[in-house]
């Protein structure tokens, strides 16, 4: 099998800020050309070129379309600088074939994908050792895994184990589920915390009962469906379980834990860097493993999904959030009162967070940079807040009876 070795670039030391759709400020010392190297990312090669790394698909020309299929950049490629109608381009220097890799069966490490990383960490140690957002709705119609070897509780790397119905043939991220999330402020329910346990694969099998079911049965039961007998007046609805065989186990896997597909579009460790498509606002509502304080390469979870218009790849700034103290107390002569007069001291910009996996209403972030520790309550916005006097209020709202279920 061959498959195009797959990526976009990226490192670190960034300028804090720039607003949305900002106008493009290229670094002095951009090069007019440059040859894409192993061990390279995206945020490394746009950090050579701008101050706001997450400006690259305005460089690349990449339009919201392309931002979800990004354009594939491999080791050898000559990227060069260009202008058109006197605003910067980066493209390919030439138009050579794009190089393949044959691809031998083993087990990937899904943070590496085939070629050059988005930044330069190791995401599925991330994503199977701290908890991730999912929507409850796709955990109600999630597979589960129903049993393993006899008299085994825990499975481990090489166990056969079987899920609960015919499944699409693949891999599957295994998972179970930590605890509810609900918005600091409005307490609405927002998701559901998980954490990833592991990975199986499904393994090929015969259905002997199913393929001799009668014309009668066929038409009277699901398709995946045929009946046993207890005895020869009672017969039962039955269904053969899948089997799959753990490749993976980078914690417990036991009986009940839920199944996640693994697919191209769900890797979420392919993407490319951008600024949100709208103005966004929101918080830092937990912080991975239950410490006061996350920095740089920490995992932190935020109040923003794709309702609120955020996807993976999306960078937003840190913030710390504003404060008011009383500045003293003054006294009206019309109304004979005294009057409480209060000081805000405006949002400060700290940090920078990507994006890389989104529910409805949450989304995990991994901090890329930041100038000093952030906390559960910071603010999250745009690029481009800093020393912003915003508000923070944000109004009750009752949850829905879909969300309580």
């Amino acid at each position: 099998m061959h498959k195009h070795i797959i990526t976009l670039l990226c490192t670190l030391g960034v300028a804090i800020s720039t607003p949305v759709m900002a106008k493009l400020k290229l670094r002095p010392d951009a090069p007019a050309q440059y040859v894409v190297k192993n061990g390279d990312t995206l945020w490394s090669i746009s950090g050579k070129y701008l101050y706001s790394p997450w400006q690259w698909p305005q460089l690349w020309g990449s339009n919201r379309a392309q931002i979800q299929n990004p354009q594939k950049i491999y080791p050898g490629q000559v990227l060069s600088l260009r202008y058109v109608d006197g605003q910067p381009r980066l493209g390919f220097d030439n138009s050579g074939d794009i190089p393949t890799v044959k691809l031998q069966p083993r087990v990937r490490n899904m943070s590496s994908g085939y070629g050059i990383n988005t930044v330069d960490v190791d995401f599925y140690r991330i994503f199977m050792q701290h908890p991730q957002v999912i929507d409850k709705e796709q955990t109600r119609k999630a597979p589960r895994l129903v049993g393993g070897p006899e008299s085994r509780a825990i499975y481990s790397t090489g166990d056969r184990v079987y899920a609960d119905r015919t499944l699409e043939s693949g891999r599957y991220l295994v998972y179970r589920i930590e605890k509810n999330i609900t918005d600091p402020d409005t307490h609405k329910y927002l998701g559901q915390m998980v954490r990833f346990s592991g990975e199986v694969a499904t393994l090929a099998g015969k259905n002997s009962a199913l393929a001799e079911r009668s014309t009668s049965d066929a038409a009277s039961l699901p398709k995946d469906e045929y009946y046993t007998r207890v005895n020869p007046l009672i017969k039962l609805p039955t269904r053969s379980a899948q089997p799959l065989v753990v490749t993976n186990a980078a914690s417990e896997i036991s009986k009940g834990d839920y199944l996640l597909k693994v697919t191209d579009e769900q890797d979420s460790f392919q993407m490319m860097p951008h600024a949100p498509n709208t103005q966004v606002k929101g918080k830092i509502i937990s912080i991975m493993d239950g410490t006061q304080e996350a920095g740089t390469y920490q995992t932190i979870t935020l109040n923003l999904g794709s309702n609120d218009g955020v996807d993976k790849g999306t960078v937003v700034s840190l913030y710390k959030k504003r404060r008011q103290f009383t500045a003293g107390i003054s006294t009206d002569p019309k109304a004979s009162r005294s009057i409480i007069r209060y000081l805000s001291i405006p949002a400060e910009e700290v940090g920078l967070a990507l994006i890389y996996r989104v529910s409805d209403k949450l989304s995990s972030a991994l901090i890329i940079s930041a100038s000093s520790p952030v906390k559960e309550g910071d603010m999250v916005m745009n690029p481009g807040h800093d020393l912003d006097d915003v508000t923070d209020n944000r109004s009750h709202v009752s949850n829905s009876s879909k969300d309580l279920r």
